[in-house]
């Protein structure tokens, strides 16, 4: 019998000044998307920590700091890059919560990779409360279902639909992520201290991190180098970890939209990233819709994409991906980042692969804002001023006037209301998304675009 392998990109031989690097290809099954019957099995090493985690990420699954908002206990679950990512949002998707399980805290074996989101039940939630240190717990991750195992007894957890609101969150998490920066590392002491700084009750208003020597201080009041955090009565939903924690490292995004806590706990750490705005959240940032039309060769993403199946995890680093330049490789990882294939892990400064359940098209729909785009192009409800390689200026229709719009290499501005209050800080408005659909596409690619929406 005959046996064909098929290898995604040739074996190559880098010579530098210094020193020669080989790289050789090889066939991974994955790419073929054979069927196994789990992604992976295995013994938890530390189960706990990871028991405490998991049922830190149910309570935030399950919080809701939006009275309209419905509650939901539905982890997205990867196997992939030697670790398990669970991944979820509050019911309000205002905070979202990451566990990684590294290395050292399983000790099985990983089939495939591969995602998929449970429903963590009564039951589920019942038996890792009852976890103690020393107790003996397997773990397993398929398709369609999750297994956890102790003793004679087994909860099984089904695959369901990935709540609709989360699939825009995930998106804008992961692009918030990327852009942020280190701010402050904590130890075991000042974890503690944080915790008791937390004023009581809801607080509306932003509060503002800052030390007074070593001792963490919250404050109403913005004051030079403090951060800002916005609801910060939601960090109470991580007190469980408090005790376990061995340090908590604080990252914040550039335009303060979003803080993310990293606790350092026992073969695991856990992630809770927190929106400025709870009663908006993750999923009402409009951040993801400029990346999702950005005009970027298919070549680009097909190579992006493909290296990231094949390695799980990578960085602008990686040696294999300089040929396409540190402006092209954050372009390309941030798109897949919007169509939901790639997460980030904030600690390592790296992507990793992750097929979230949906197609890129439904990220689209679920935006009003750009919905609203595409119904001012159907009713031609705009005029072309310049379109040009350094300048595209239109003028598009608005209740009772044309609001300008001029897009750059280096910005895009619109006269409207909108963008005076929010300017970019939450994507940008439907003029200037109208305008980027009709720059980046033909006459017929944006006649194919139109007709894929019931508009």
């Amino acid at each position: 019998m005959d046996i064909t392998y098929r290898y995604h990109e040739p074996s190559t031989l880098t010579k530098g000044t210094d020193k020669s690097e080989l790289f050789l290809s090889h066939y991974n099954e994955s790419l073929e998307e054979k069927e196994v019957p789990c992604y992976f099995w295995g013994k938890l090493q530390a189960p706990y920590t990871i028991a405490r985690s998991l049922l830190t990420l149910s309570k935030i699954v399950a919080a809701n700091f939006m009275p309209m908002s419905s509650s939901l206990r539905d982890p997205v679950i990867t196997a992939g890059g030697g670790k398990l990512r669970l991944e979820g949002f509050s019911s309000c998707c205002s905070v979202y919560g990451k566990v990684d399980l590294l290395p050292s805290a399983i000790d099985g074996e990983f089939l495939q990779q591969g995602t998929t989101n449970v429903d963590f039940n009564t039951e589920m939630i019942s038996a890792l409360s009852k976890i103690t240190k020393n107790e003996e717990v397997f773990f397993s991750v398929g398709k369609k279902e999750v297994i956890l195992q102790k003793g004679d007894h087994q909860v099984i957890e089904k695959k369901v639909t990935l709540p609709l609101r989360w699939i825009k969150g995930m998106a804008t998490v992961q692009l918030l992520s990327a852009a942020m920066q280190q701010v402050a590392e904590l130890d075991k002491l000042q974890v503690q201290l944080l915790f008791r700084a937390i004023p009581k009750g809801d607080v509306k208003a932003d509060y503002y991190l800052s030390f007074r020597g070593k001792n963490p201080v919250l404050s109403p009041i913005n004051t030079k180098g403090s951060i800002c955090i916005g609801g910060i009565h939601r960090l109470r939903l991580l007190e469980v970890l408090r005790p376990l924690a061995q340090k908590l490292v604080i990252y914040s995004s550039p335009s303060a939209q979003a803080t993310a806590f990293q606790f350092e706990l026992s073969h695991v750490r856990f992630t809770a990233v927190l929106s400025r705005s709870f009663w908006r959240g993750f999923s009402g940032e409009g951040s993801t819709l400029e990346n999702l039309i950005e005009e970027i060769p298919v070549t680009w993403m097909d190579k992006l994409h493909r290296y990231a199946q094949i390695n799980e995890e990578f960085s602008a680093n990686d040696p294999r991906l300089k040929d396409l330049g540190s402006v092209e490789f954050k372009a390309v990882a941030t798109r897949l980042s919007a169509m939901g294939l790639l997460g980030y892990d904030l600690q390592d400064s790296c992507y990793y692969y992750r097929k979230l359940p949906f197609k890129m098209s439904r990220i689209e729909t679920l935006n009003p804002r750009y919905k609203n785009a595409l119904k001012l192009i159907k009713k031609g409800d705009y005029e072309w001023v310049t379109h040009s390689d350094e300048v595209t200026e239109t003028r598009i229709k608005g209740s009772g006037l044309f609001h300008k719009v001029m897009i750059t290499a280096e910005k895009s501005v619109c006269t409207c209301t909108w963008h005076a209050t929010h300017e970019h800080r939450r994507g940008a408005c439907k003029h200037i998304l109208a305008t980027q659909i009709l720059k980046n596409n033909t006459d017929k690619e944006l006649a194919q675009l139109l007709n894929e929406f019931e508009l």
